[in-house]
Formats: C-alpha cells, structure tokens, sequence
C-alpha cells in the first residue's frame, strides 16, 4: 500500500512537524507495511525530522508520478486552505483535482478552512473540496464554512493532529514558577497600519509577562515554534527578543535554531502557565496539563481553546488590551484550570485514535458516509442544467406515466437552486442550531442540496415538482410530487424545511397544518418566505408565474401558531432597506451580514428580504381564522376578546390590528377602529387595501370611551 501525504509545509515550523508526526505515527502503527512518501516545500527538513521519504511540492511531474502511484493521497492537517496568502491556495486545490482526474481517493485530514472571502476562492474551494472522499476538520467554523459552500464531500469534525504526538521531556531548570510564552509576527491583513499593529500586540504582551512576574516572582521564558531553520521565512526569535527588551523583568529567549518538534513539546510541558499565539504551542502545554491564554491571529486557536476546558481566555491578536488581566486570572485559577483540562483531555485523545482508525479503514478502500451521494452531486448539477432527465445510470428509470403532473417548466428551474445560495445557507444553520441527527423532510427541495450540506448524520427525503431530480440513494431520496398532493411520508419526521416553497402551495394554512401532522411531537420546522412588505418592492414586482399568494411575514407567524408550530427564532437570510441579490446567488453581501445580526423582530420583519423562522411542533393556538370563525358565526364578544388578545401578543403584526379594526367597526366605533388601522400602518404601510380603509373612515370622531380603549390597547 502507497500513501502519499501532501501540504506538509515546512518541519521548521514545529507546529507542521507535529501534525506531520501524529500522522506519520498513526499511520505506521496501524498500517505498518504502508509505503509512507510526503511532499514539502522543505523536503530535507522533512526528512530529517520524520524519516520519511520526501518531495519538493514544486516538482510538479515528480508529485504527478506520486498521485499515480499512491492507492491513497491525504492532505496533511493545518491551515493552508485559505486565501490570506492567495498564492498558495490553487495550487494545493489542483493538487486535490489532480487526484480526481487519477481516479484517486483524497481526503483532507484535521484542516482548518478558511477564510475564503473572494468569490473565486469560495468556488475553487467548493469544486475541489467536493472531490474529496472525506474531509476531517479540526474546528466547528470550518465545518460551517464548508456547510456554506455547499461542499458535498463527507465533513466530520475532530481534533488536531498534533494530538498524542511524541514528546522529549525537558528541565525547568529552576524552583520558580515559570511562564511559557510564544510571539510572532504577523502581517495584520485589512489594518491601515500593520507595524503599529504589531507594535502595540508586542507591548501588550510584555505587560502581561511584567504582570505575572510581578506578582508570582517567577521567570518568563520565550518558546519559539518557528525558527529560520533550512530557510523558513519565519523566524518566532525576533518577535521574542523585541519582547523581551520591552520587558521591565527579566526573561529567558531560547535561541537554538535547531530543536525538534518534541523537544519544543517538552519545553511547554515543563512550564507552570502558557501564554501562546502559536496555536500549536498552546496544544503543546495544554495536552501536557498546563493551562493557558491565547493571542488569537485565526479562529482555530479559541476553537482548541474550548476544546480543552479553556473557552474565553483569549485576545484577539489586534486588539490585545487586557491580556495582563487574562494571565494573572488563569494564574489565580490554575488549579481549576489543571482540573478541567484533564476533564477533557480522554476525549480528545480518544477522538484523535478514532479519526486514525477511519483513515486507516478508508486506506484499506471503506469510504465514510454516503459515498454514492458524494459522488455523483456534480453529474447531479450537470444533469439538471443541461436539461437531461436523471442523475446517471443509478437512478432507476420510470414510466412517463407514472410522473404525476407538474407544474410547466420546474425542470428548467432546478439549476438555479443546486448551489449554496445565501437563503440556503441561513436554512442550514438554523436546521443545525437545533439538531445534530434526525430524519428530514425537504418540500421543494429542488436537487436536495439541503440534505448534501446537512451531512450524512441526517436522514434526507426531498419533495419537488420536477422529475428530473428524483434519486433514491441510501439515507437521502428525492421523490417527484406535487406539494399539494399526497407526501409520500408514511412515519413522523424529526425536522420539515420549506425553503422559497410556501409561495407555491395553494393554501398556505392547509400546508402548514400538513407539516406539523408530519412531525413527531417536538419536531423542528424551518420556513422561509419571500417578503413581499419590503420597502423594496413593488406592487408589482416580478414574481414566478406559479406564486400562489401575498401573505405577509407577519401573518407567516399568526399561521404558524394556529397550525400548532410554536415560535422558536425568527432570521432573515439578508436584510437591509436596499434591493437584495437574486435567490439564487451565493457572493455574500452587506445586506448578509447585517441579516446576520438579530435585529428586533418588527424591524426583521420590515427589513428581511426573505424571512427564516424556526418552529417546534405544539399544541394547536389560536389566531386570525379562530377570530373570523368567530365573528362570522354571529359572536362578536368572544371574537373581540380573541383578537384583543393576539394583538397583547403580537403587536408588531399589521394583520392582527387590522382584525381588530375590523371587529370594532363592527360595533359601529369608527374611532377606534382607526387607531388600529393606523397601528397596522405604521408596521406595513405598503399593506394593500389599508391606506384605502384609512382614508374611508372620517378624520374627526368623537372620543373612544375608556373601557373601549383599554380593551384595545
């Protein structure tokens, strides 16, 4: 057996090397006669350190060769995938299309994704990432990014690979407590003034170490994980020694250029306390049961940092204030903090041995998830949008006649919705902020893209008009219907989504009740709808020819609630007072990121271009139908209290005050009844029919009487 392990960078960073390390190590002892070759832009330096064979990953004809040769090509864990050095991603992309082309399984192994804020960068990612056959990330965000992106490749999430690597004991050396400490350099992107930046991460570091020193009498020592060894660029000395100068105490700066990455290991092992921007220096002493405080220059270190028992006790690398406070509390707290991570630590190290023996397995040819899903979502979105009818041979072909009828033209729709677009993304996150398993039931589920970013820890059934899409495969089925047909759905789901789906269906509070007979008790439902109070839309504004209706967001929530789906959160997949993009783009906005944020539930609703609530299933409730049941059945009073008691509720909907307005007319009190009209007003202006009922009533009317008016407000 060949494996072909790519991206080791450069063992001069001892953070690469103990990655490399764990990797190597795992390998070795459970594939042992596996011939192990790396390829690293410092080949010597991998040599050296890990007794390995290895190639210049600029040698691309050598790397080809390799790719051909290996039954298996990992992607060696770390931080690469990213476009803060743009240069370097592509390259490390093809090398993984490279694979692809040979017909070679690839798998991404304990990476960190991300950023990925140019378009470009997001699309290469995604096409290449979706061609590998298991993707382990080492941190919750980059499973979340790849989620956004819509890679369709098994994602799984677990630890570093520098986890229960080899380590060489050192000396402390003295009976002082000693502080452990890593700087580094760092290029600031998107700061005006990246040295003053650096300058003022430095002071605050110093402060801190004067700080302890201060107060424990201890000594402060300087690691470095990055030494200039075989020409690496970066060098963590020259930050140290600056450092150390600014100091009022005095400290130790190891110099040796030459240490292994275990022997750095031991170092940290030896310390009392750790103050690390090097997130591998961090996993260094916190494996070994030293606590510590980060300086963050990427998201993975506060990730490991919650990993270990240690979540909060960071500082973002530009805006380092406060850092001596965080050292001289975990100080004052070490003993607890020796307690939580050893809490932790048979977890982590377990989940290390675990994602060693899936990659094993997968060496040996098992593939992880649903392999026949992952393989064929590309053929799947070239099939859709060239217009042919099926996903590729696996799909069993059926009669024409056994197709149900639907609506004209939804097979040329599919393309536009087997990508990531921004509504999507909202959708899954939410769907994923509530559940981790369950089964899953997608109305209007297009090519079912959903349940390929949901993953293959959920139970996938989508719902669509257009017969080209169906596909039955093992945990995620497609089936071709009409919404408001029969839903092949026999048993209670755990989670339904209706994503850009309700505009379609011929009665939104039939569906509605349909969906929550569907759920098993407590289930999770997820809606979107299109806004159509929008301040920036028309009345008539273009809309597909099959929309059904013009319910407004805040009668969305009024149904839900009659329909016994009981409200949970409200989001919207963008928001703002300016036009939005199309439904089906995936380029993020501003518009995005201030829909990100929670905004008051009347402004959300004024100002979300698409509307995204997520509901439990419960008791039925009442609401505007219980209220026109009522009044049309000759029962004024207890209508009037019903809807009396909505509005109390929902004050922000338009639709219950205009209920009201309409129950007060009714007995004839015009002056009340304008106050309400003129509430629901002020929440949707843009309400047909309402600025006309307003301008129906006369302007003068004489003074409500006081039991009218406390009933009403």
């Amino acid at each position: 057996m060949r494996i072909l392990i790519t991206d080791a960078f450069c063992s001069a960073n001892r953070g690469d090397a103990a990655i490399l390390d764990g990797l190597l190590t795992g390998l070795r002892r459970r594939l042992p006669t596996a011939q192990l070759t790396v390829t690293s832009r410092f080949p010597a330096l991998a040599r050296r350190f890990h007794d390995v064979e290895a190639i210049d990953d600029r040698d691309v004809v050598t790397v080809a060769r390799a790719i051909d040769a290996a039954d298996l090509v990992v992607g060696c864990g770390g931080s690469y995938l990213h476009d803060l050095y743009a240069l370097d991603l592509h390259p490390r992309l093809a090398t993984i299309h490279a694979c692809a082309r040979a017909g070679k399984p690839f798998v991404a192994f304990a990476q960190s994704i991300g950023p990925l804020d140019s378009p470009l960068s997001r699309t290469g990612a995604r096409n290449a990432l979706s061609e590998a056959t298991w993707i382990l990330v080492r941190d919750a965000a980059s499973a979340r990014l790849l989620r956004h992106l819509g890679v369709s490749a098994p994602v799984e999430v677990g630890v570093d690979a520098a986890v229960g690597g080899r380590m060489t004991p050192q000396p402390k050396g003295t009976d002082a407590p000693v502080l452990g400490v890593t700087v580094r350099g760092w290029h600031f992107p998107g700061t005006v003034d990246p040295a003053a930046a650096q300058l003022a991460y430095e002071r605050a570091v110093a402060g801190a170490c004067d700080a302890w020193a201060a107060r424990t009498g201890g000594r402060v020592r300087f690691l470095s994980n990055c030494t200039a060894l075989g020409g690496y660029a970066q060098d963590d000395r020259v930050a140290a020694r600056r450092v150390a100068t600014r100091m009022c105490f005095p400290a130790d700066v190891v110099e040796d250029i030459d240490l292994s990455f275990d022997v750095v290991r031991g170092q940290a092992a030896a310390c009392d306390l750790f103050l690390g921007t090097r997130m591998h220096s961090l996993i260094f002493a916190t494996t070994a049961g030293v606590p510590g405080v980060g300086v963050g220059y990427e998201f993975k270190t506060g990730e490991w940092l919650e990993q270990v028992g240690l979540g909060g006790r960071l500082r973002p690398i530009e805006a380092p204030e406060g850092l001596d406070a965080l050292v001289l509390d975990a100080w004052e707290a070490r003993v607890d903090l020796r307690e939580a991570i050893a809490a932790r630590l048979p977890a982590i190290e377990a989940r290390a041995d675990a994602q060693l023996d899936t990659l094993a397995e997968i060496a040996r040819g098992a593939r992880p998830g649903r392999a026949a899903a992952v393989a064929r979502l590309s053929d799947a979105a070239r099939s859709t949008s060239t217009g042919r009818a099926g996903l590729g041979e696996a799909r069993p072909p059926r009669p024409p006649e056994a197709r149900p009828a639907v609506a004209k033209g939804w097979d040329d729709e599919t393309w536009r919705y087997d990508r990531p677009h921004r509504r999507l993304r909202t959708v899954v996150d939410a769907v994923l902020g509530e559940a981790t398993h369950g089964r899953v039931l997608d109305l209007g589920s297009s090519t079912g893209l959903l349940g390929r970013m949901l993953g293959p820890r959920f139970d996938y059934t989508g719902l669509d008009a257009a017969p080209s899409v169906a596909c039955d495969e093992p945990g995620f089925r497609v089936r071709t219907v009409a919404l408001d047909g029969a839903w092949p759905v026999p048993d209670p789901v755990d989670i339904v989504v209706a994503s850009g789906a309700l505009e379609y269906v011929a009665s939104l509070p039939t569906t509605l009740a349909r969906m929550r007979a569907a759920l098993r008790p407590g289930g999770l439902a997820v809606v979107t709808l299109f806004n159509l109070a929008h301040a920036a839309r028309g009345a008539n504004s273009a809309r597909h020819p099959d929309w059904r209706f013009t319910t407004r967001p805040d009668e969305l929530l009024l149904h839900l609630r009659e329909a016994g789906l009981s409200l949970v959160r409200v989001a919207a997949s963008s928001a703002g007072h300016g036009a939005a993009g199309a439904v089906d783009s995936e380029v993020p906005t501003d518009l995005d990121r201030l829909g990100a944020v929670q905004l008051p539930l009347p402004r959300l609703l004024r100002l979300a271009h698409h509307v995204v609530v997520v509901c439990r299933a419960g008791p039925l409730g009442l609401g505007p139908a219980a209220v026109a049941t009522l009044r049309a059945g000759g029962k004024p009073l207890p209508a009037m209290r019903l809807a009396v008691s909505i509005v109390r509720e929902s004050p922000w909907s338009a639709r219950a005050w205009v209920d009201l307005a309409d129950l007060w007319t009714d007995t004839g009190d015009l002056g009340q009844a304008r106050q309400c009209l003129e509430r629901a007003h002020a929440i949707d202006p843009r309400r047909p029919g309402l600025t006309g009922a307003l301008l129906a009533l006369p302007v003068r009317m004489p003074a409500a009487r006081p039991a009218q008016v406390a009933l009403a407000t």
